[in-house]
């Protein structure tokens, strides 16, 4: 059932991030007293009373940012709004009416959705007592008055949005089975211009600076009739230059926080997309980010972007090109790669046809019958000869089975009389066998040795 939508407005600096996080439980949207700290509209569920709705976090309305990215952040918060079931208008009751509030209230009397005005910011009885008369003067019913910092009035509040909105979806809350897919990499190497070619619209903002992205972006997403959450994510760069490079220190705690987001996004999710640039040589930040995606055991596709700047391209190009990247990243050679151009919309479908399929395998359950013949072959390759020995005496190994114990990774347990004198190599072979018997493309598989 569709689950309702409620969008979270005002101008800046009036806590919408810090209400979404409360509201959210969560530490999802970066929040810092730097002006415009929200750009792109972020997302997260909300249950209470056993009610499921989405949340959305916008940029300020009144963003004084630099002159590419102000347009775009209006139009992305108009846009959630539009596609909303609810609205909660919120200002700032510590600094009281301000001019620009009463513009706003006017834009929202002509809105589509029901608006509840949200005082913020109210955690002191005296804030109260002077914003209760003021804000009336905005002509909006219902008002709640709050403190996200300290939750006071936000129970009361959910409670108003329950009672908006359950007729909307009176459904139970549900788990959460969409494919997850993090689109990860460097600054600028073009993931939200990918994402807005997935999607067919400009969704989120992309502009010509790095670290233009901040919060992470949880979109629905309906491909082949499987349902996706695509999450755009923040640049990640190296540890040691992270918040280096901006004058201000606010500047740099939002790029940590962001880095910190685009991280976490990686391991709440099932499919990462690492997307670097063609035209570029592999860096180390590179491999620091695929060493991430496959130590949290993530499925994995190498994403090339930016294929339309390789110059005279050939038949042979992409051959070149892949042998390159395979050289360099040889211990992901199970992941595939695939290469791109946002601006061109080129083999941006095949990608999604990629994700289906690399999902399939994370998410595979082997049958036995099958786990049998595939420890029959890896016996075979275990040559007694080789086996350690203790005091002369050489030891030998027995295999007894071979079982899946956990899927997302595709995890197995192989049973063996004396785990220590496993020939290390003997691991690699089972695996060998388990991707040349079935099709693991993208996915890491764990092999555990035990008795």
């Amino acid at each position: 059932m569709k689950k309702a939508k409620v969008t979270i407005v005002g101008r800046m600096n009036v806590g919408k991030s810090t209400l979404f996080n409360r509201l959210t439980r969560s530490d999802r949207a970066i929040t810092s007293s730097w002006p415009g700290t929200t750009r792109d509209v972020s997302t997260a569920p909300v249950i209470w009373r056993g009610v499921e709705f989405d949340l959305q976090d916008t940029g300020g309305l009144d963003v004084e940012d630099d002159v590419q990215l102000e347009e775009r952040v209006i139009a992305a918060a108009h846009r959630a709004m539009d596609e909303s079931d609810l609205i909660l208008f919120a200002v700032d009751g510590r600094a009281g009416l301000m001019p620009q509030d009463k513009i706003l209230a006017r834009e929202f009397q002509k809105a589509k959705a029901p608006v509840i005005l949200v005082v913020n910011k109210v955690d002191k009885e005296t804030i109260f007592q002077n914003s209760v008369g003021e804000f009336h003067r905005l002509n909006i019913e219902p008002i709640y008055f709050v403190s996200a910092t300290n939750g006071r009035g936000t129970g009361d509040l959910l409670d108003e949005i329950y009672d908006r909105i359950h007729t909307v979806n009176a459904d139970e809350h549900v788990d959460d089975k969409r494919t997850k897919v993090a689109i990860v990499g460097r600054p600028n190497v073009g993931k939200s211009s990918f994402l807005n070619a997935i999607l067919g619209e400009e969704r989120v903002i992309v502009a010509d600076m790095a670290h233009t992205t901040r919060d992470t972006n949880d979109i629905p997403y309906t491909y082949n009739d499987k349902e996706f959450l695509l999450i755009d994510t923040a640049g990640i760069r190296r540890q040691v230059n992270v918040g280096r490079r901006w004058g201000d220190k606010r500047l740099g705690e939002i790029e940590k926080q962001s880095v910190s987001a685009s991280i976490h996004a990686m391991q709440r999710a099932d499919v990462v997309l690492l997307m670097m640039e063609s035209q570029m040589r592999i860096t180390a930040q590179d491999k620091k980010i695929a060493d991430l995606a496959n130590e949290y055991g993530k499925a994995l596709i190498l994403v090339f972007n930016k294929w339309d700047l390789i110059p005279e391209k050939e038949t042979n190009t992409i051959n070149e090109f892949s042998d390159y990247f395979d050289q360099a990243l040889p211990y992901l050679r199970w992941a595939p790669m695939i290469f791109t151009s946002a601006t061109d919309k080129k083999r941006v479908r095949e990608t999604l046809d990629l994700v289906l399929r690399v999902t399939e395998n994370y998410e595979r359950e082997v049958p036995q019958e099958v786990l049998d013949e595939v420890l029959g072959k890896t016996k075979g390759h275990y040559n007694p000869k080789q086996s350690r020995t203790r005091k002369f005496k050489k030891t030998i190994v027995k295999f007894q089975t071979l079982t899946q114990v956990a899927s997302k990774p595709p995890h197995f347990y192989l049973q063996v009389t004396k785990p220590k004198d496993v020939p290390r190599a003997l691991p690699r072979i089972a695996e060998r066998e388990l991707r040349a018997a079935l099709d693991f493309e993208g996915v890491r598989l764990i092999i555990e040795i035990g008795e």
